[in-house]
């Protein structure tokens, strides 16, 4: 695919830093990307790891911890072009993600990103200084993992978006598919948590803060004026199990004058209605192609780090 030599930085090595890391050394052959390598992760658990070897996941799971060093430290030092940010979520300021991404670009680097925080909060700056500095931004990862969605678009030249709507959360989905079972949300919200779909804190996910960002970033990439702490947004704590056999679905809404996130109660031939445990769907609508719908997983190991696979097919084209 290139015959440039590019060398990858992972911030972030958890879940989706290590999904990402299993899913390029296995994909990279069959990509044309033997000129592509992943030459340094740094991470506050596991610390800076230069030139990571195949079985470095096993490493750390049986204890290895490497020597630890400040994260900017290692943008600035680091000669890698493309770094791939990976760490965790922060919806009210978007640091320390916001700073690690803003170093990249002013470094002249490509970055990936599938954290939500710098790229529902600070978009228009971050985009102006990767086009200033000649770069990509890109963040495929941050609305509905790898299902397409966005970037459907890149498929459909001169369409114009009319709306987006969609169901863009598998951990609300996921409670509301248990509770149409007849269990309270208080029952269904447990059992997401036992099965790893909800955090011990489920604030973004129940009140409807992860949603938000996500319809936040799809309006930003349009062009639309919508800022994430201007949406009326409504999160699930009260939906009832009645409600939700009647197919209530947490809904994001956005076209160019509003933007929104709460719970809707969908008719039984509406696509999104039929979206249940923790899948996502999309729906945009266009002015050449009427609706056109994705449907897929929104989250997962493997799944977000193929979104920040395809930012790195696209990168390198």
């Amino acid at each position: 695919m290139t015959s440039k030599k590019s060398k990858i930085l992972i911030l972030g090595f958890g879940t989706v830093g290590q999904g990402f890391f299993d899913l390029f050394s296995r994909k990279k052959d069959s990509l044309g990307l033997n000129n592509v390598s992943i030459s340094e992760i740094v991470d506050m658990k596991y610390g800076h790891i230069i030139n990571p070897k195949q079985d470095i996941i096993r490493e750390i799971a049986s204890g290895k911890i490497f020597p630890q060093k400040d994260v900017i430290s290692t943008i600035k030092e680091s000669d890698a072009d493309i770094v791939c940010e990976f760490t965790w979520l922060n919806l009210k300021t978007a640091e320390p993600a916001y700073s690690h991404v803003r170093t990249a670009l002013e470094l002249g680097k490509h970055v990936i990103t599938t954290n939500k925080g710098p790229s529902a909060l600070k978009y228009k700056e971050l985009t102006e200084l990767a086009k200033k500095k000649g770069v990509k931004f890109l963040m495929k990862g941050t609305v509905m993992a790898g299902t397409p969605s966005f970037n459907i678009l890149d498929l459909l030249p001169g369409a114009e978006v009319k709306s987006v709507r969609g169901v863009m959360n598998g951990t609300t989905n996921y409670i509301l598919t248990s509770m149409e079972q007849g269990k309270n949300f208080s029952v269904a919200l447990k059992e997401a948590q036992e099965l790893g779909y909800a955090e011990a804190d489920p604030t973004n996910d129940v009140d409807g803060y992860d949603t938000a960002s996500k319809i936040t970033i799809i309006s930003h990439i349009l062009g639309w004026k919508h800022e994430f702490a201007d949406l009326k947004i409504e999160g699930i704590r009260n939906v009832t199990p009645e409600q939700a056999k009647a197919k209530t679905k947490l809904v994001a809404y956005a076209d160019r004058s509003t933007a929104y996130v709460r719970p809707m109660q969908l008719s039984k031939d509406d696509i999104l209605s039929g979206v249940s445990g923790v899948m996502n769907a999309i729906e945009i609508e266009t002015d050449t192609m009427g609706k056109i719908y994705s449907m897929g997983p929104g989250a997962g190991k493997i799944q977000t780090a193929q979104a920040a696979l395809t930012d790195l097919v696209t990168i390198l084209r």
